[in-house]
Order: structure tokens, then C-alpha cells, then sequence
């Protein structure tokens, strides 16, 4: 060997944040989160097209990595409502950073289409 480091990917913090934040939704439900306590149906309306089922996956996953907890409301009608815990609210900052990354001159996102941004030639 030449003295460089070895990489190893089971001990790399980026990698290993990634993998806890990977996955089509989870990003979208703690960004929801992050301004306070949000009911599933609020939920459920501010990330349409989002299934049900799907956020319901997802939100269980995200409370068994501590990163929101659920909270049962007592009443007449009682109501589960999510929040971030202190781990979840850590990731404001990252937040942040992506929105100054986007104003600062991010790509423009590309047209619906292939992936590379071509628009298909439509049907005559």
C-alpha cells in the first residue's frame, strides 16, 4: 500500500446518511415536518400523489430510525399528529442549505420526459 486511506463505505457518514434518507418520500415527509407537528391528513394533502399506504410505510420507518415521533391526541375525536425529534430537527440546517444551493444558481429542473430531457415527439 502507498499510505492512501482505504475508503470503507459501512463507516462513511455521508454514505451512511444517505442510506438513512434514501427512499422516494422520506425527505419530503421530514421537510413537512420540519416548521412543527403535522396531522396524517395534512400530511396525506401536502404530498399528493403520495398513497396512504405508502405514508404510512414510511412514517414508521422514519419513527424506528428516531427521526419523528408519533403522538396520539386524546378527545372526543382523537387524532395522531407526526413531529420531528431533536435528530429529525438537526436536518433543518440541511434543509436550508438546499434551498440557498437552489437560489444560488442550482440547474433548472428538466422537463417531464426521458431522462435525458428530451420531450418525447408526441403521437400524430
Amino acid at each position: 500500500m502507498d499510505g492512501a486511506p482505504v475508503y470503507d463505505r459501512d463507516n462513511c457518514p455521508v454514505e451512511r446518511t444517505l442510506a438513512l434518507l434514501a427512499g422516494k418520500w422520506r425527505l419530503m415527509v421530514l421537510f413537512r415536518l420540519a416548521p412543527g407537528p403535522v396531522r396524517f391528513n395534512a400530511l396525506v394533502r401536502s404530498l399528493a400523489p403520495v398513497s396512504r399506504r405508502v405514508l404510512t410505510v414510511t412514517l414508521r420507518a422514519l419513527e424506528d430510525d428516531g427521526l419523528i415521533v408519533r403522538r396520539v391526541r386524546p378527545g372526543v375525536l382523537p387524532h395522531v399528529e407526526y413531529a420531528l425529534t431533536a435528530r429529525g430537527a438537526a436536518l433543518g440546517p440541511v434543509f436550508e442549505a438546499m434551498a440557498q444551493w437552489h437560489v444560488g444558481g442550482a440547474p433548472a429542473p428538466r422537463p417531464p420526459g426521458r431522462p435525458d430531457g428530451r420531450v418525447p415527439a408526441s403521437a400524430p
